[in-house]
């Protein structure tokens, strides 16, 4: 259970400045909840996907601070993560997960791990270098790739896959290329997971907004420049845009063009099939 935050821009700009002072301010303050490690993957003045995580509280991490307030790119995905029970606390286990010139955070957990696993292909599964549920949904996704399909084509047929097989698991997810950012909001219906608030031992009423009623909402929302946010809940989500339930939602990064797919367009095409 973790917290995501992604954002496109036409040009390099901070969290911050997509946010706004108080609004970045309100995320980092989620790291409080979600304090098993951080990460943020982005897009270098190369167009190349890079990375940074931690396995730390972003609490009082002056890095996660310089990240938020100083780095500028054109596209961005930050994840504050809650561990699934039983799950270490490594720098293998902290979201974004990078391979294949790709990142990918996901805020839920699937179990048991036994259908996520039967999607991997042999060499994606020699790949993987931690133990979380995560890093095999991701590397399903690069499974599809690799024998040809698009990303959109992977994430949209994978994610279906994974709904069918997880129907109470949440599939909340972002994924960043050199030219596509792609959010999946695939939780309806999914528990509150209430135990691990209570674990934490936050009040309920200091639980970051919605959490006890809402907590894998996603809400999106345009800029005046075009720029595109796609968040989890916690942030004040005034003015914001749902992100339709049980989609895939794809970002140009050329162009800021979305396209949004239902999961049942992929239900269909594979009973036509």
């Amino acid at each position: 259970m973790c917290r995501l935050l992604g954002a496109a821009s036409p040009a390099p700009v901070t969290v911050e400045t997509v946010l706004g002072s108080g609004q970045r301010a309100v995320f980092a303050d989620m790291a409080r909840l979600h304090g098993d490690g951080w990460g943020t993957a982005c897009l270098d003045d190369e167009g190349r996907v890079r990375g940074d995580r931690r396995p730390t509280s972003g609490v009082g991490d002056t890095a996660l601070q310089t990240v938020l307030t100083h780095e500028p790119s054109t596209a961005r995905i930050v994840h504050l993560r809650l561990a699934t029970m039983g799950l270490a606390r490594t720098p293998a286990n902290t979201h974004p997960f990078l391979a294949d010139g790709m990142a990918f955070a996901h805020n839920g957990s699937l179990e048991p791990a036994g259908p996520v696993e039967r999607l991997v292909g042999r060499e994606q599964l020699a790949s993987l270098r931690g133990t979380t549920d995560s890093e095999r949904y991701f590397a399903a996704i690069r499974t599809l790739v690799a024998r040809g399909a698009s990303v959109f084509e992977a994430l949209v047929s994978t994610v279906s896959s994974l709904r069918a097989a997880y129907p109470e698991r949440s599939l909340n997810a972002l994924l960043l290329t050199p030219t596509e950012l792609f959010a999946v909001h695939a939780s309806e219906g999914v528990p509150i997971p209430h135990g691990a608030f209570v674990a934490s031992g936050i009040p309920a009423d200091r639980l970051p907004r919605h959490h006890v009623d809402a907590y894998y909402l996603m809400r999106t929302r345009r800029g005046p420049d075009g720029s595109i946010v796609f968040a989890s809940s916690g942030l004040d989500i005034a003015g914001w845009d749902a992100v339709p339930p049980e989609t895939v939602t794809r970002v140009d990064l050329a162009t800021l063009a979305v396209r949004t797919v239902p999961l049942s367009a992929a239900d269909a095409s594979r009973r036509v099939a």
